[in-house]
């Protein structure tokens, strides 16, 4: 696939994504919610499990072999904004509200260690400028149409 395709594609993805945040687009059928410890609560696909747990902050890894989710709640570090554009190749950045938050999306790509093409989209919530990110969602593939759940999962988070 090539640079400009490659580029479109994540270009849609997150269009796509701030175009129906607005909608109120309805969790599919059968996505079970997740509870974040009564701190917020978002929806997973039914066959996501969880794959890992923090032990410095209030994290979680979700995996269904796919798809690949991780959050961290009040997470300790943050990237320092500036140094977003070396997160990876064809990096789209997006401001946007989540649950009446501030938050940026950025989705790029980078490599795997074998050299396969690996997608990400990365959510921060709260003033990431300033280093205060009060949730930090980041959802990974190795197919780029796989990132397009990105947009149903981070439209689902609500804080409580």
């Amino acid at each position: 696939m090539s640079f400009l395709s490659r580029s479109l594609i994540i270009g849609i993805i997150a269009f796509t994504f701030c175009s129906n945040i607005a909608s109120g687009n309805e969790i599919p059928a059968g996505w079970k919610k997740i509870d974040a410890n009564g701190k917020f609560s978002f929806y997973l696909p039914p066959d996501m499990r969880v794959t890992g747990v923090g032990i410095e902050n209030y994290h979680r890894d979700y995996s269904n072999g796919k798809v690949n989710v991780s959050f961290d709640y009040d997470p300790f570090e943050v990237l320092a904004y500036p140094v977003r554009a070396s997160v990876g190749k064809n990096l789209q950045e997006t401001s946007l509200e989540i649950d009446g938050r501030k938050a940026y999306l950025f989705t790029y790509e980078n490599t795997d260690l074998r050299k396969r093409p690996y997608y990400t989209a990365d959510l921060s919530i709260g003033d990431l400028p300033n280093g205060h990110v009060k949730l930090r969602m980041s959802i990974s593939c190795w197919r780029q149409s796989r990132l397009k759940i990105a947009e149903t999962i981070f439209r689902s988070i609500k804080f409580n």
